[in-house]
């Protein structure tokens, strides 16, 4: 088995069924990958449409209760049987070629990389229940966005025949980085010009994202998976620890289309990443990572951090990190430190 896929999912029945379908059409034969499906204690029918499927490939894995996501992936990696673990999310499809991709990477790269994809959105699917059949999701639609998506139907919608006979039209839809942000196109842009020119980059762990990466099992064994008490950015975790390991992080064009659905953004969002920053900062004894508010805010911006601070990509973030001394980072905490105390940390 050269190939485990690590699917974990938590009711997302209806984009499920998708990205199976995604996996069976892929273009490496079914014999060289097994799919691993963990359904972290879902509610909405999934159990029965995972026990309904006949893909001699897949095996699901049923968790009860909810444990999360970090948790769930981690079952899939304590079982999976392949070389290379292909990680992706209950709603990203997988391009045609998408696993084909990975292994031959694998392949030119070796035992110790890791291997980070791109991302596409489509952001068309947001208040679709069943992206298929086009049913509208329990969620407030303003009366023009409804009206929109009632008459617009039929060629709105995303069918298991287009995944497998028409995968052109899906790129034709799809949109570059993620959605609804513009900044989240511009980070990918980004990662992928770090990837391009600085190949030992010292923060290449800032490429991964763990609904479109892979790595390498006995890495992830060695290491135990997923650190499951980080409230977020678990991927970055994750690939600082595997650069630490003596791991190498490539970028693939290995691309991923995410089944885009509606998300209730709110200020707790930037609080979480805060979290996520400190609990990483302090976990590592690395105060350089917190650099990275100087990073966010030159996407989103915070009123109460000078714009000669900011850093304004991710080439321009490898150089400060590799270089900053005591003194530079004390400027940089005071900084942080002076903030009011809505923008205050964790």
């Amino acid at each position: 088995m050269e190939i485990s896929v690590v699917i974990p999912t938590y009711n997302q029945r209806e984009r499920l069924r998708l990205v199976l379908s995604g996996l069976e059409g892929q273009t490496l034969p079914p014999e060289c990958f097994e799919v691993l499906v963990i359904d972290d204690g879902s509610t909405d029918g999934t159990t029965e449409m995972l026990d309904a499927l006949h893909i001699d490939n897949m095996k699901p894995i049923r968790l009860y209760p909810n444990e999360g996501r970090c948790s769930a992936r981690n079952r899939g990696i304590n079982q999976a049987a392949g070389d290379l673990v292909v990680l992706l999310d209950g709603d990203a499809l997988p391009a045609p070629d998408l696993l084909q991709t990975y292994l031959d990477a694998f392949r030119e790269h070796g035992s110790d990389s890791v291997l980070c994809g791109q991302l596409y959105s489509l952001a068309e699917l947001e208040f679709f229940q069943d992206p298929q059949r086009g049913s509208l999701a329990n969620v407030a639609i303003p009366s023009v966005q409804k009206y929109y998506l009632e008459s617009h139907r039929a060629e709105l919608i995303l069918t298991e025949a287009m995944v497998r006979h028409d995968f052109a039209t899906i790129r034709e839809r799809a949109l570059p980085g993620g959605y609804p942000f513009p900044e989240l196109e511009q980070m990918q842009d980004e990662q992928i010009d770090l990837f391009r020119r600085c190949p030992d980059a010292a923060v290449a762990w800032l490429g991964l994202t763990p609904h479109n990466s892979a790595l390498p099992r006995e890495v992830l064994r060695s290491l135990g998976g997923f650190d499951i008490n980080i409230p977020f950015c678990e991927g970055w975790e994750l690939a600082y620890r595997c650069q630490q390991y003596g791991c190498r992080l490539y970028g693939v064009s290995a691309d991923t289309y995410h089944l885009y659905h509606f998300h209730d953004f709110n200020a707790a969002a930037t609080a979480v990443r805060h979290r996520a920053i400190e609990y990483m900062a302090d976990k590592f004894q690395e105060p350089r990572i917190r650099l990275l508010y100087f990073w966010f805010a030159h996407l989103w911006p915070d009123p109460f951090l000078p714009e000669e601070s900011l850093v304004e990509d991710l080439v321009e973030f490898d150089q400060r990190y590799r270089t900053l001394t005591d003194a530079d980072w004390q400027q940089y905490q005071f900084l942080l430190d002076h903030r009011p105390s809505q923008w205050a940390l964790g």
